[in-house]
């Protein structure tokens, strides 16, 4: 009788070890756990011959669990087999990793040239836009060649109109006030014409008061579209209640979108939500009907296609954010009268000292009313209620008059 002794990871990898080397019958005279596994006492009873052969089975049993590796009796082609086709496995994987990246990265290049070509398509359309306009003015000039212009209003109201032919007004409007102002013979009657001109053929209306329901809101890439809707949503929710009012990012895949929005409705105390597709966009706003007002944030990348975005069973209030300094092409392009659909157009980076004789250009005479304003990016600074007769006095008093 002899006693051996067994080490393994746990009890039953040691009893599995006893009963392979000494058979079903061993006597296990102690069990305790020794350097974080289970050592197991054994006495048995050994031939004479077979002692050295279980010393070395039995070292080669403590080396193998020492480095975790389980003792199986196995043949030399398993050993090559196994080593084989663990090798082919390893570069299988290597390959497939290596394959993964490679789609990814092309992933990765395709979205990067469409948002480049969608990029390179709104700079052309842009120019011609552009264009366009000038090609109106231009045939417009040569049409009012003979036409007396300046000539026909009164000396103390020529410097009025010299200025405001060095503003953005654009040569129809331009006319349509000297034609107006002749009948004039003081500056202060005059800018009261202009005003009366301007808010006869400029609508304005207060979307802010009974705002409810669903809007989407377009523009622009960088019109500061998301800090608008979160102030609107700051503000509604203080009168219909933060549970009441949600905001939904739609396609916006811009880096650090998504974290904008969720930080600055975290802010205004709202709930917001993510849609990549417009079925998940129909899903979000079938989820969210029982809200009072949904406000949905888009990509700069798609404003022009917003305009016909509809969606099953909700009706949309779509409005255009743009940026105050924007040029009369870039608004007018969004505000076609074959395809007008915007229910107002709201003014970022509002300030009184930048002259909006161009949205005034791309507005008047059009459906489309003007409604509120961002003055600045501070989520605290109330939005403003913007009116035809505040618009014209500053744009006025931005001119620099020469009454000599």
């Amino acid at each position: 009788m002899e006693l051996q002794r067994i080490l393994a990871k746990d009890s039953r990898s040691a009893m599995d070890q006893v009963h392979k080397l000494f058979g079903q019958d061993a006597l296990v005279i102690s069990n305790k756990r020794a350097k974080n596994k289970t050592e197991l006492i054994v006495a048995v009873d050994l031939e004479d011959n077979a002692n050295e052969a279980l010393e070395d089975i039995q070292i080669a049993s403590q080396s193998s669990s020492n480095n975790d590796i389980k003792t199986t009796n196995t043949t030399f082609d398993e050993v090559l087999d196994s080593s084989v086709f663990n090798d082919l496995k390893s570069t299988s994987d290597n390959e497939s990793s290596q394959q993964m990246q490679i789609d990814a990265e092309k992933v990765l290049t395709e979205k990067m040239e469409q948002q480049e070509t969608r990029q390179a398509k709104e700079i052309v359309s842009l120019v011609k836009s552009e264009l366009s306009v000038m090609r109106r003015e231009i045939l417009l000039s040569q049409q009012l060649a003979t036409w007396p212009g300046i000539e026909v209003v009164s000396y103390k109201i020529q410097p009025l109109i010299k200025a405001l032919s060095e503003t953005g007004l654009s040569l129809s409007l331009r006319t349509l006030i000297t034609s107006v102002v002749s009948e004039v013979s003081s500056v202060e009657d005059a800018i009261i014409k202009i005003t009366e001109i301007i808010n006869a053929n400029l609508a304005t209306q207060d979307i802010l008061t009974k705002m409810n329901g669903n809007h989407l809101f377009a523009g622009s890439p960088g019109a500061g579209k998301t800090m608008m809707i979160a102030k609107i949503a700051r503000q509604k929710a203080s009168e219909l209640g933060e549970q009441n009012v949600a905001v939904v990012s739609y396609r916006d895949s811009r880096i650090g979108a998504w974290n904008q929005i969720q930080l600055l409705c975290g802010q205004a105390g709202v709930e917001s939500y993510k849609a990549t597709t417009l079925e998940s966009l129909e899903i979000i706003l079938e989820e969210l009907s029982e809200k009072s007002l949904i406000l949905i944030d888009t990509c700069g990348d798609d404003a022009l296609t917003m305009n016909d975005l509809n969606i099953k069973k909700v009706h949309l209030n779509k409005h255009l954010i743009v940026s105050s300094d924007a040029s009369e092409a870039s608004i007018t392009r969004f505000v076609k009268q074959s395809n007008t659909q915007w229910s107002s157009v709201l003014l970022s980076r509002y300030n009184q000292d930048i002259d909006v004789w161009p949205i005034i250009n791309a507005l008047i005479n059009k459906s489309i009313p003007l409604s509120i304003a961002n003055e600045d990016g501070n989520m605290m600074t109330p939005l403003k209620q913007l009116n035809t007769i505040d618009l014209v006095s500053a744009n006025i008093q931005n001119m620099q008059l020469s009454l000599v």
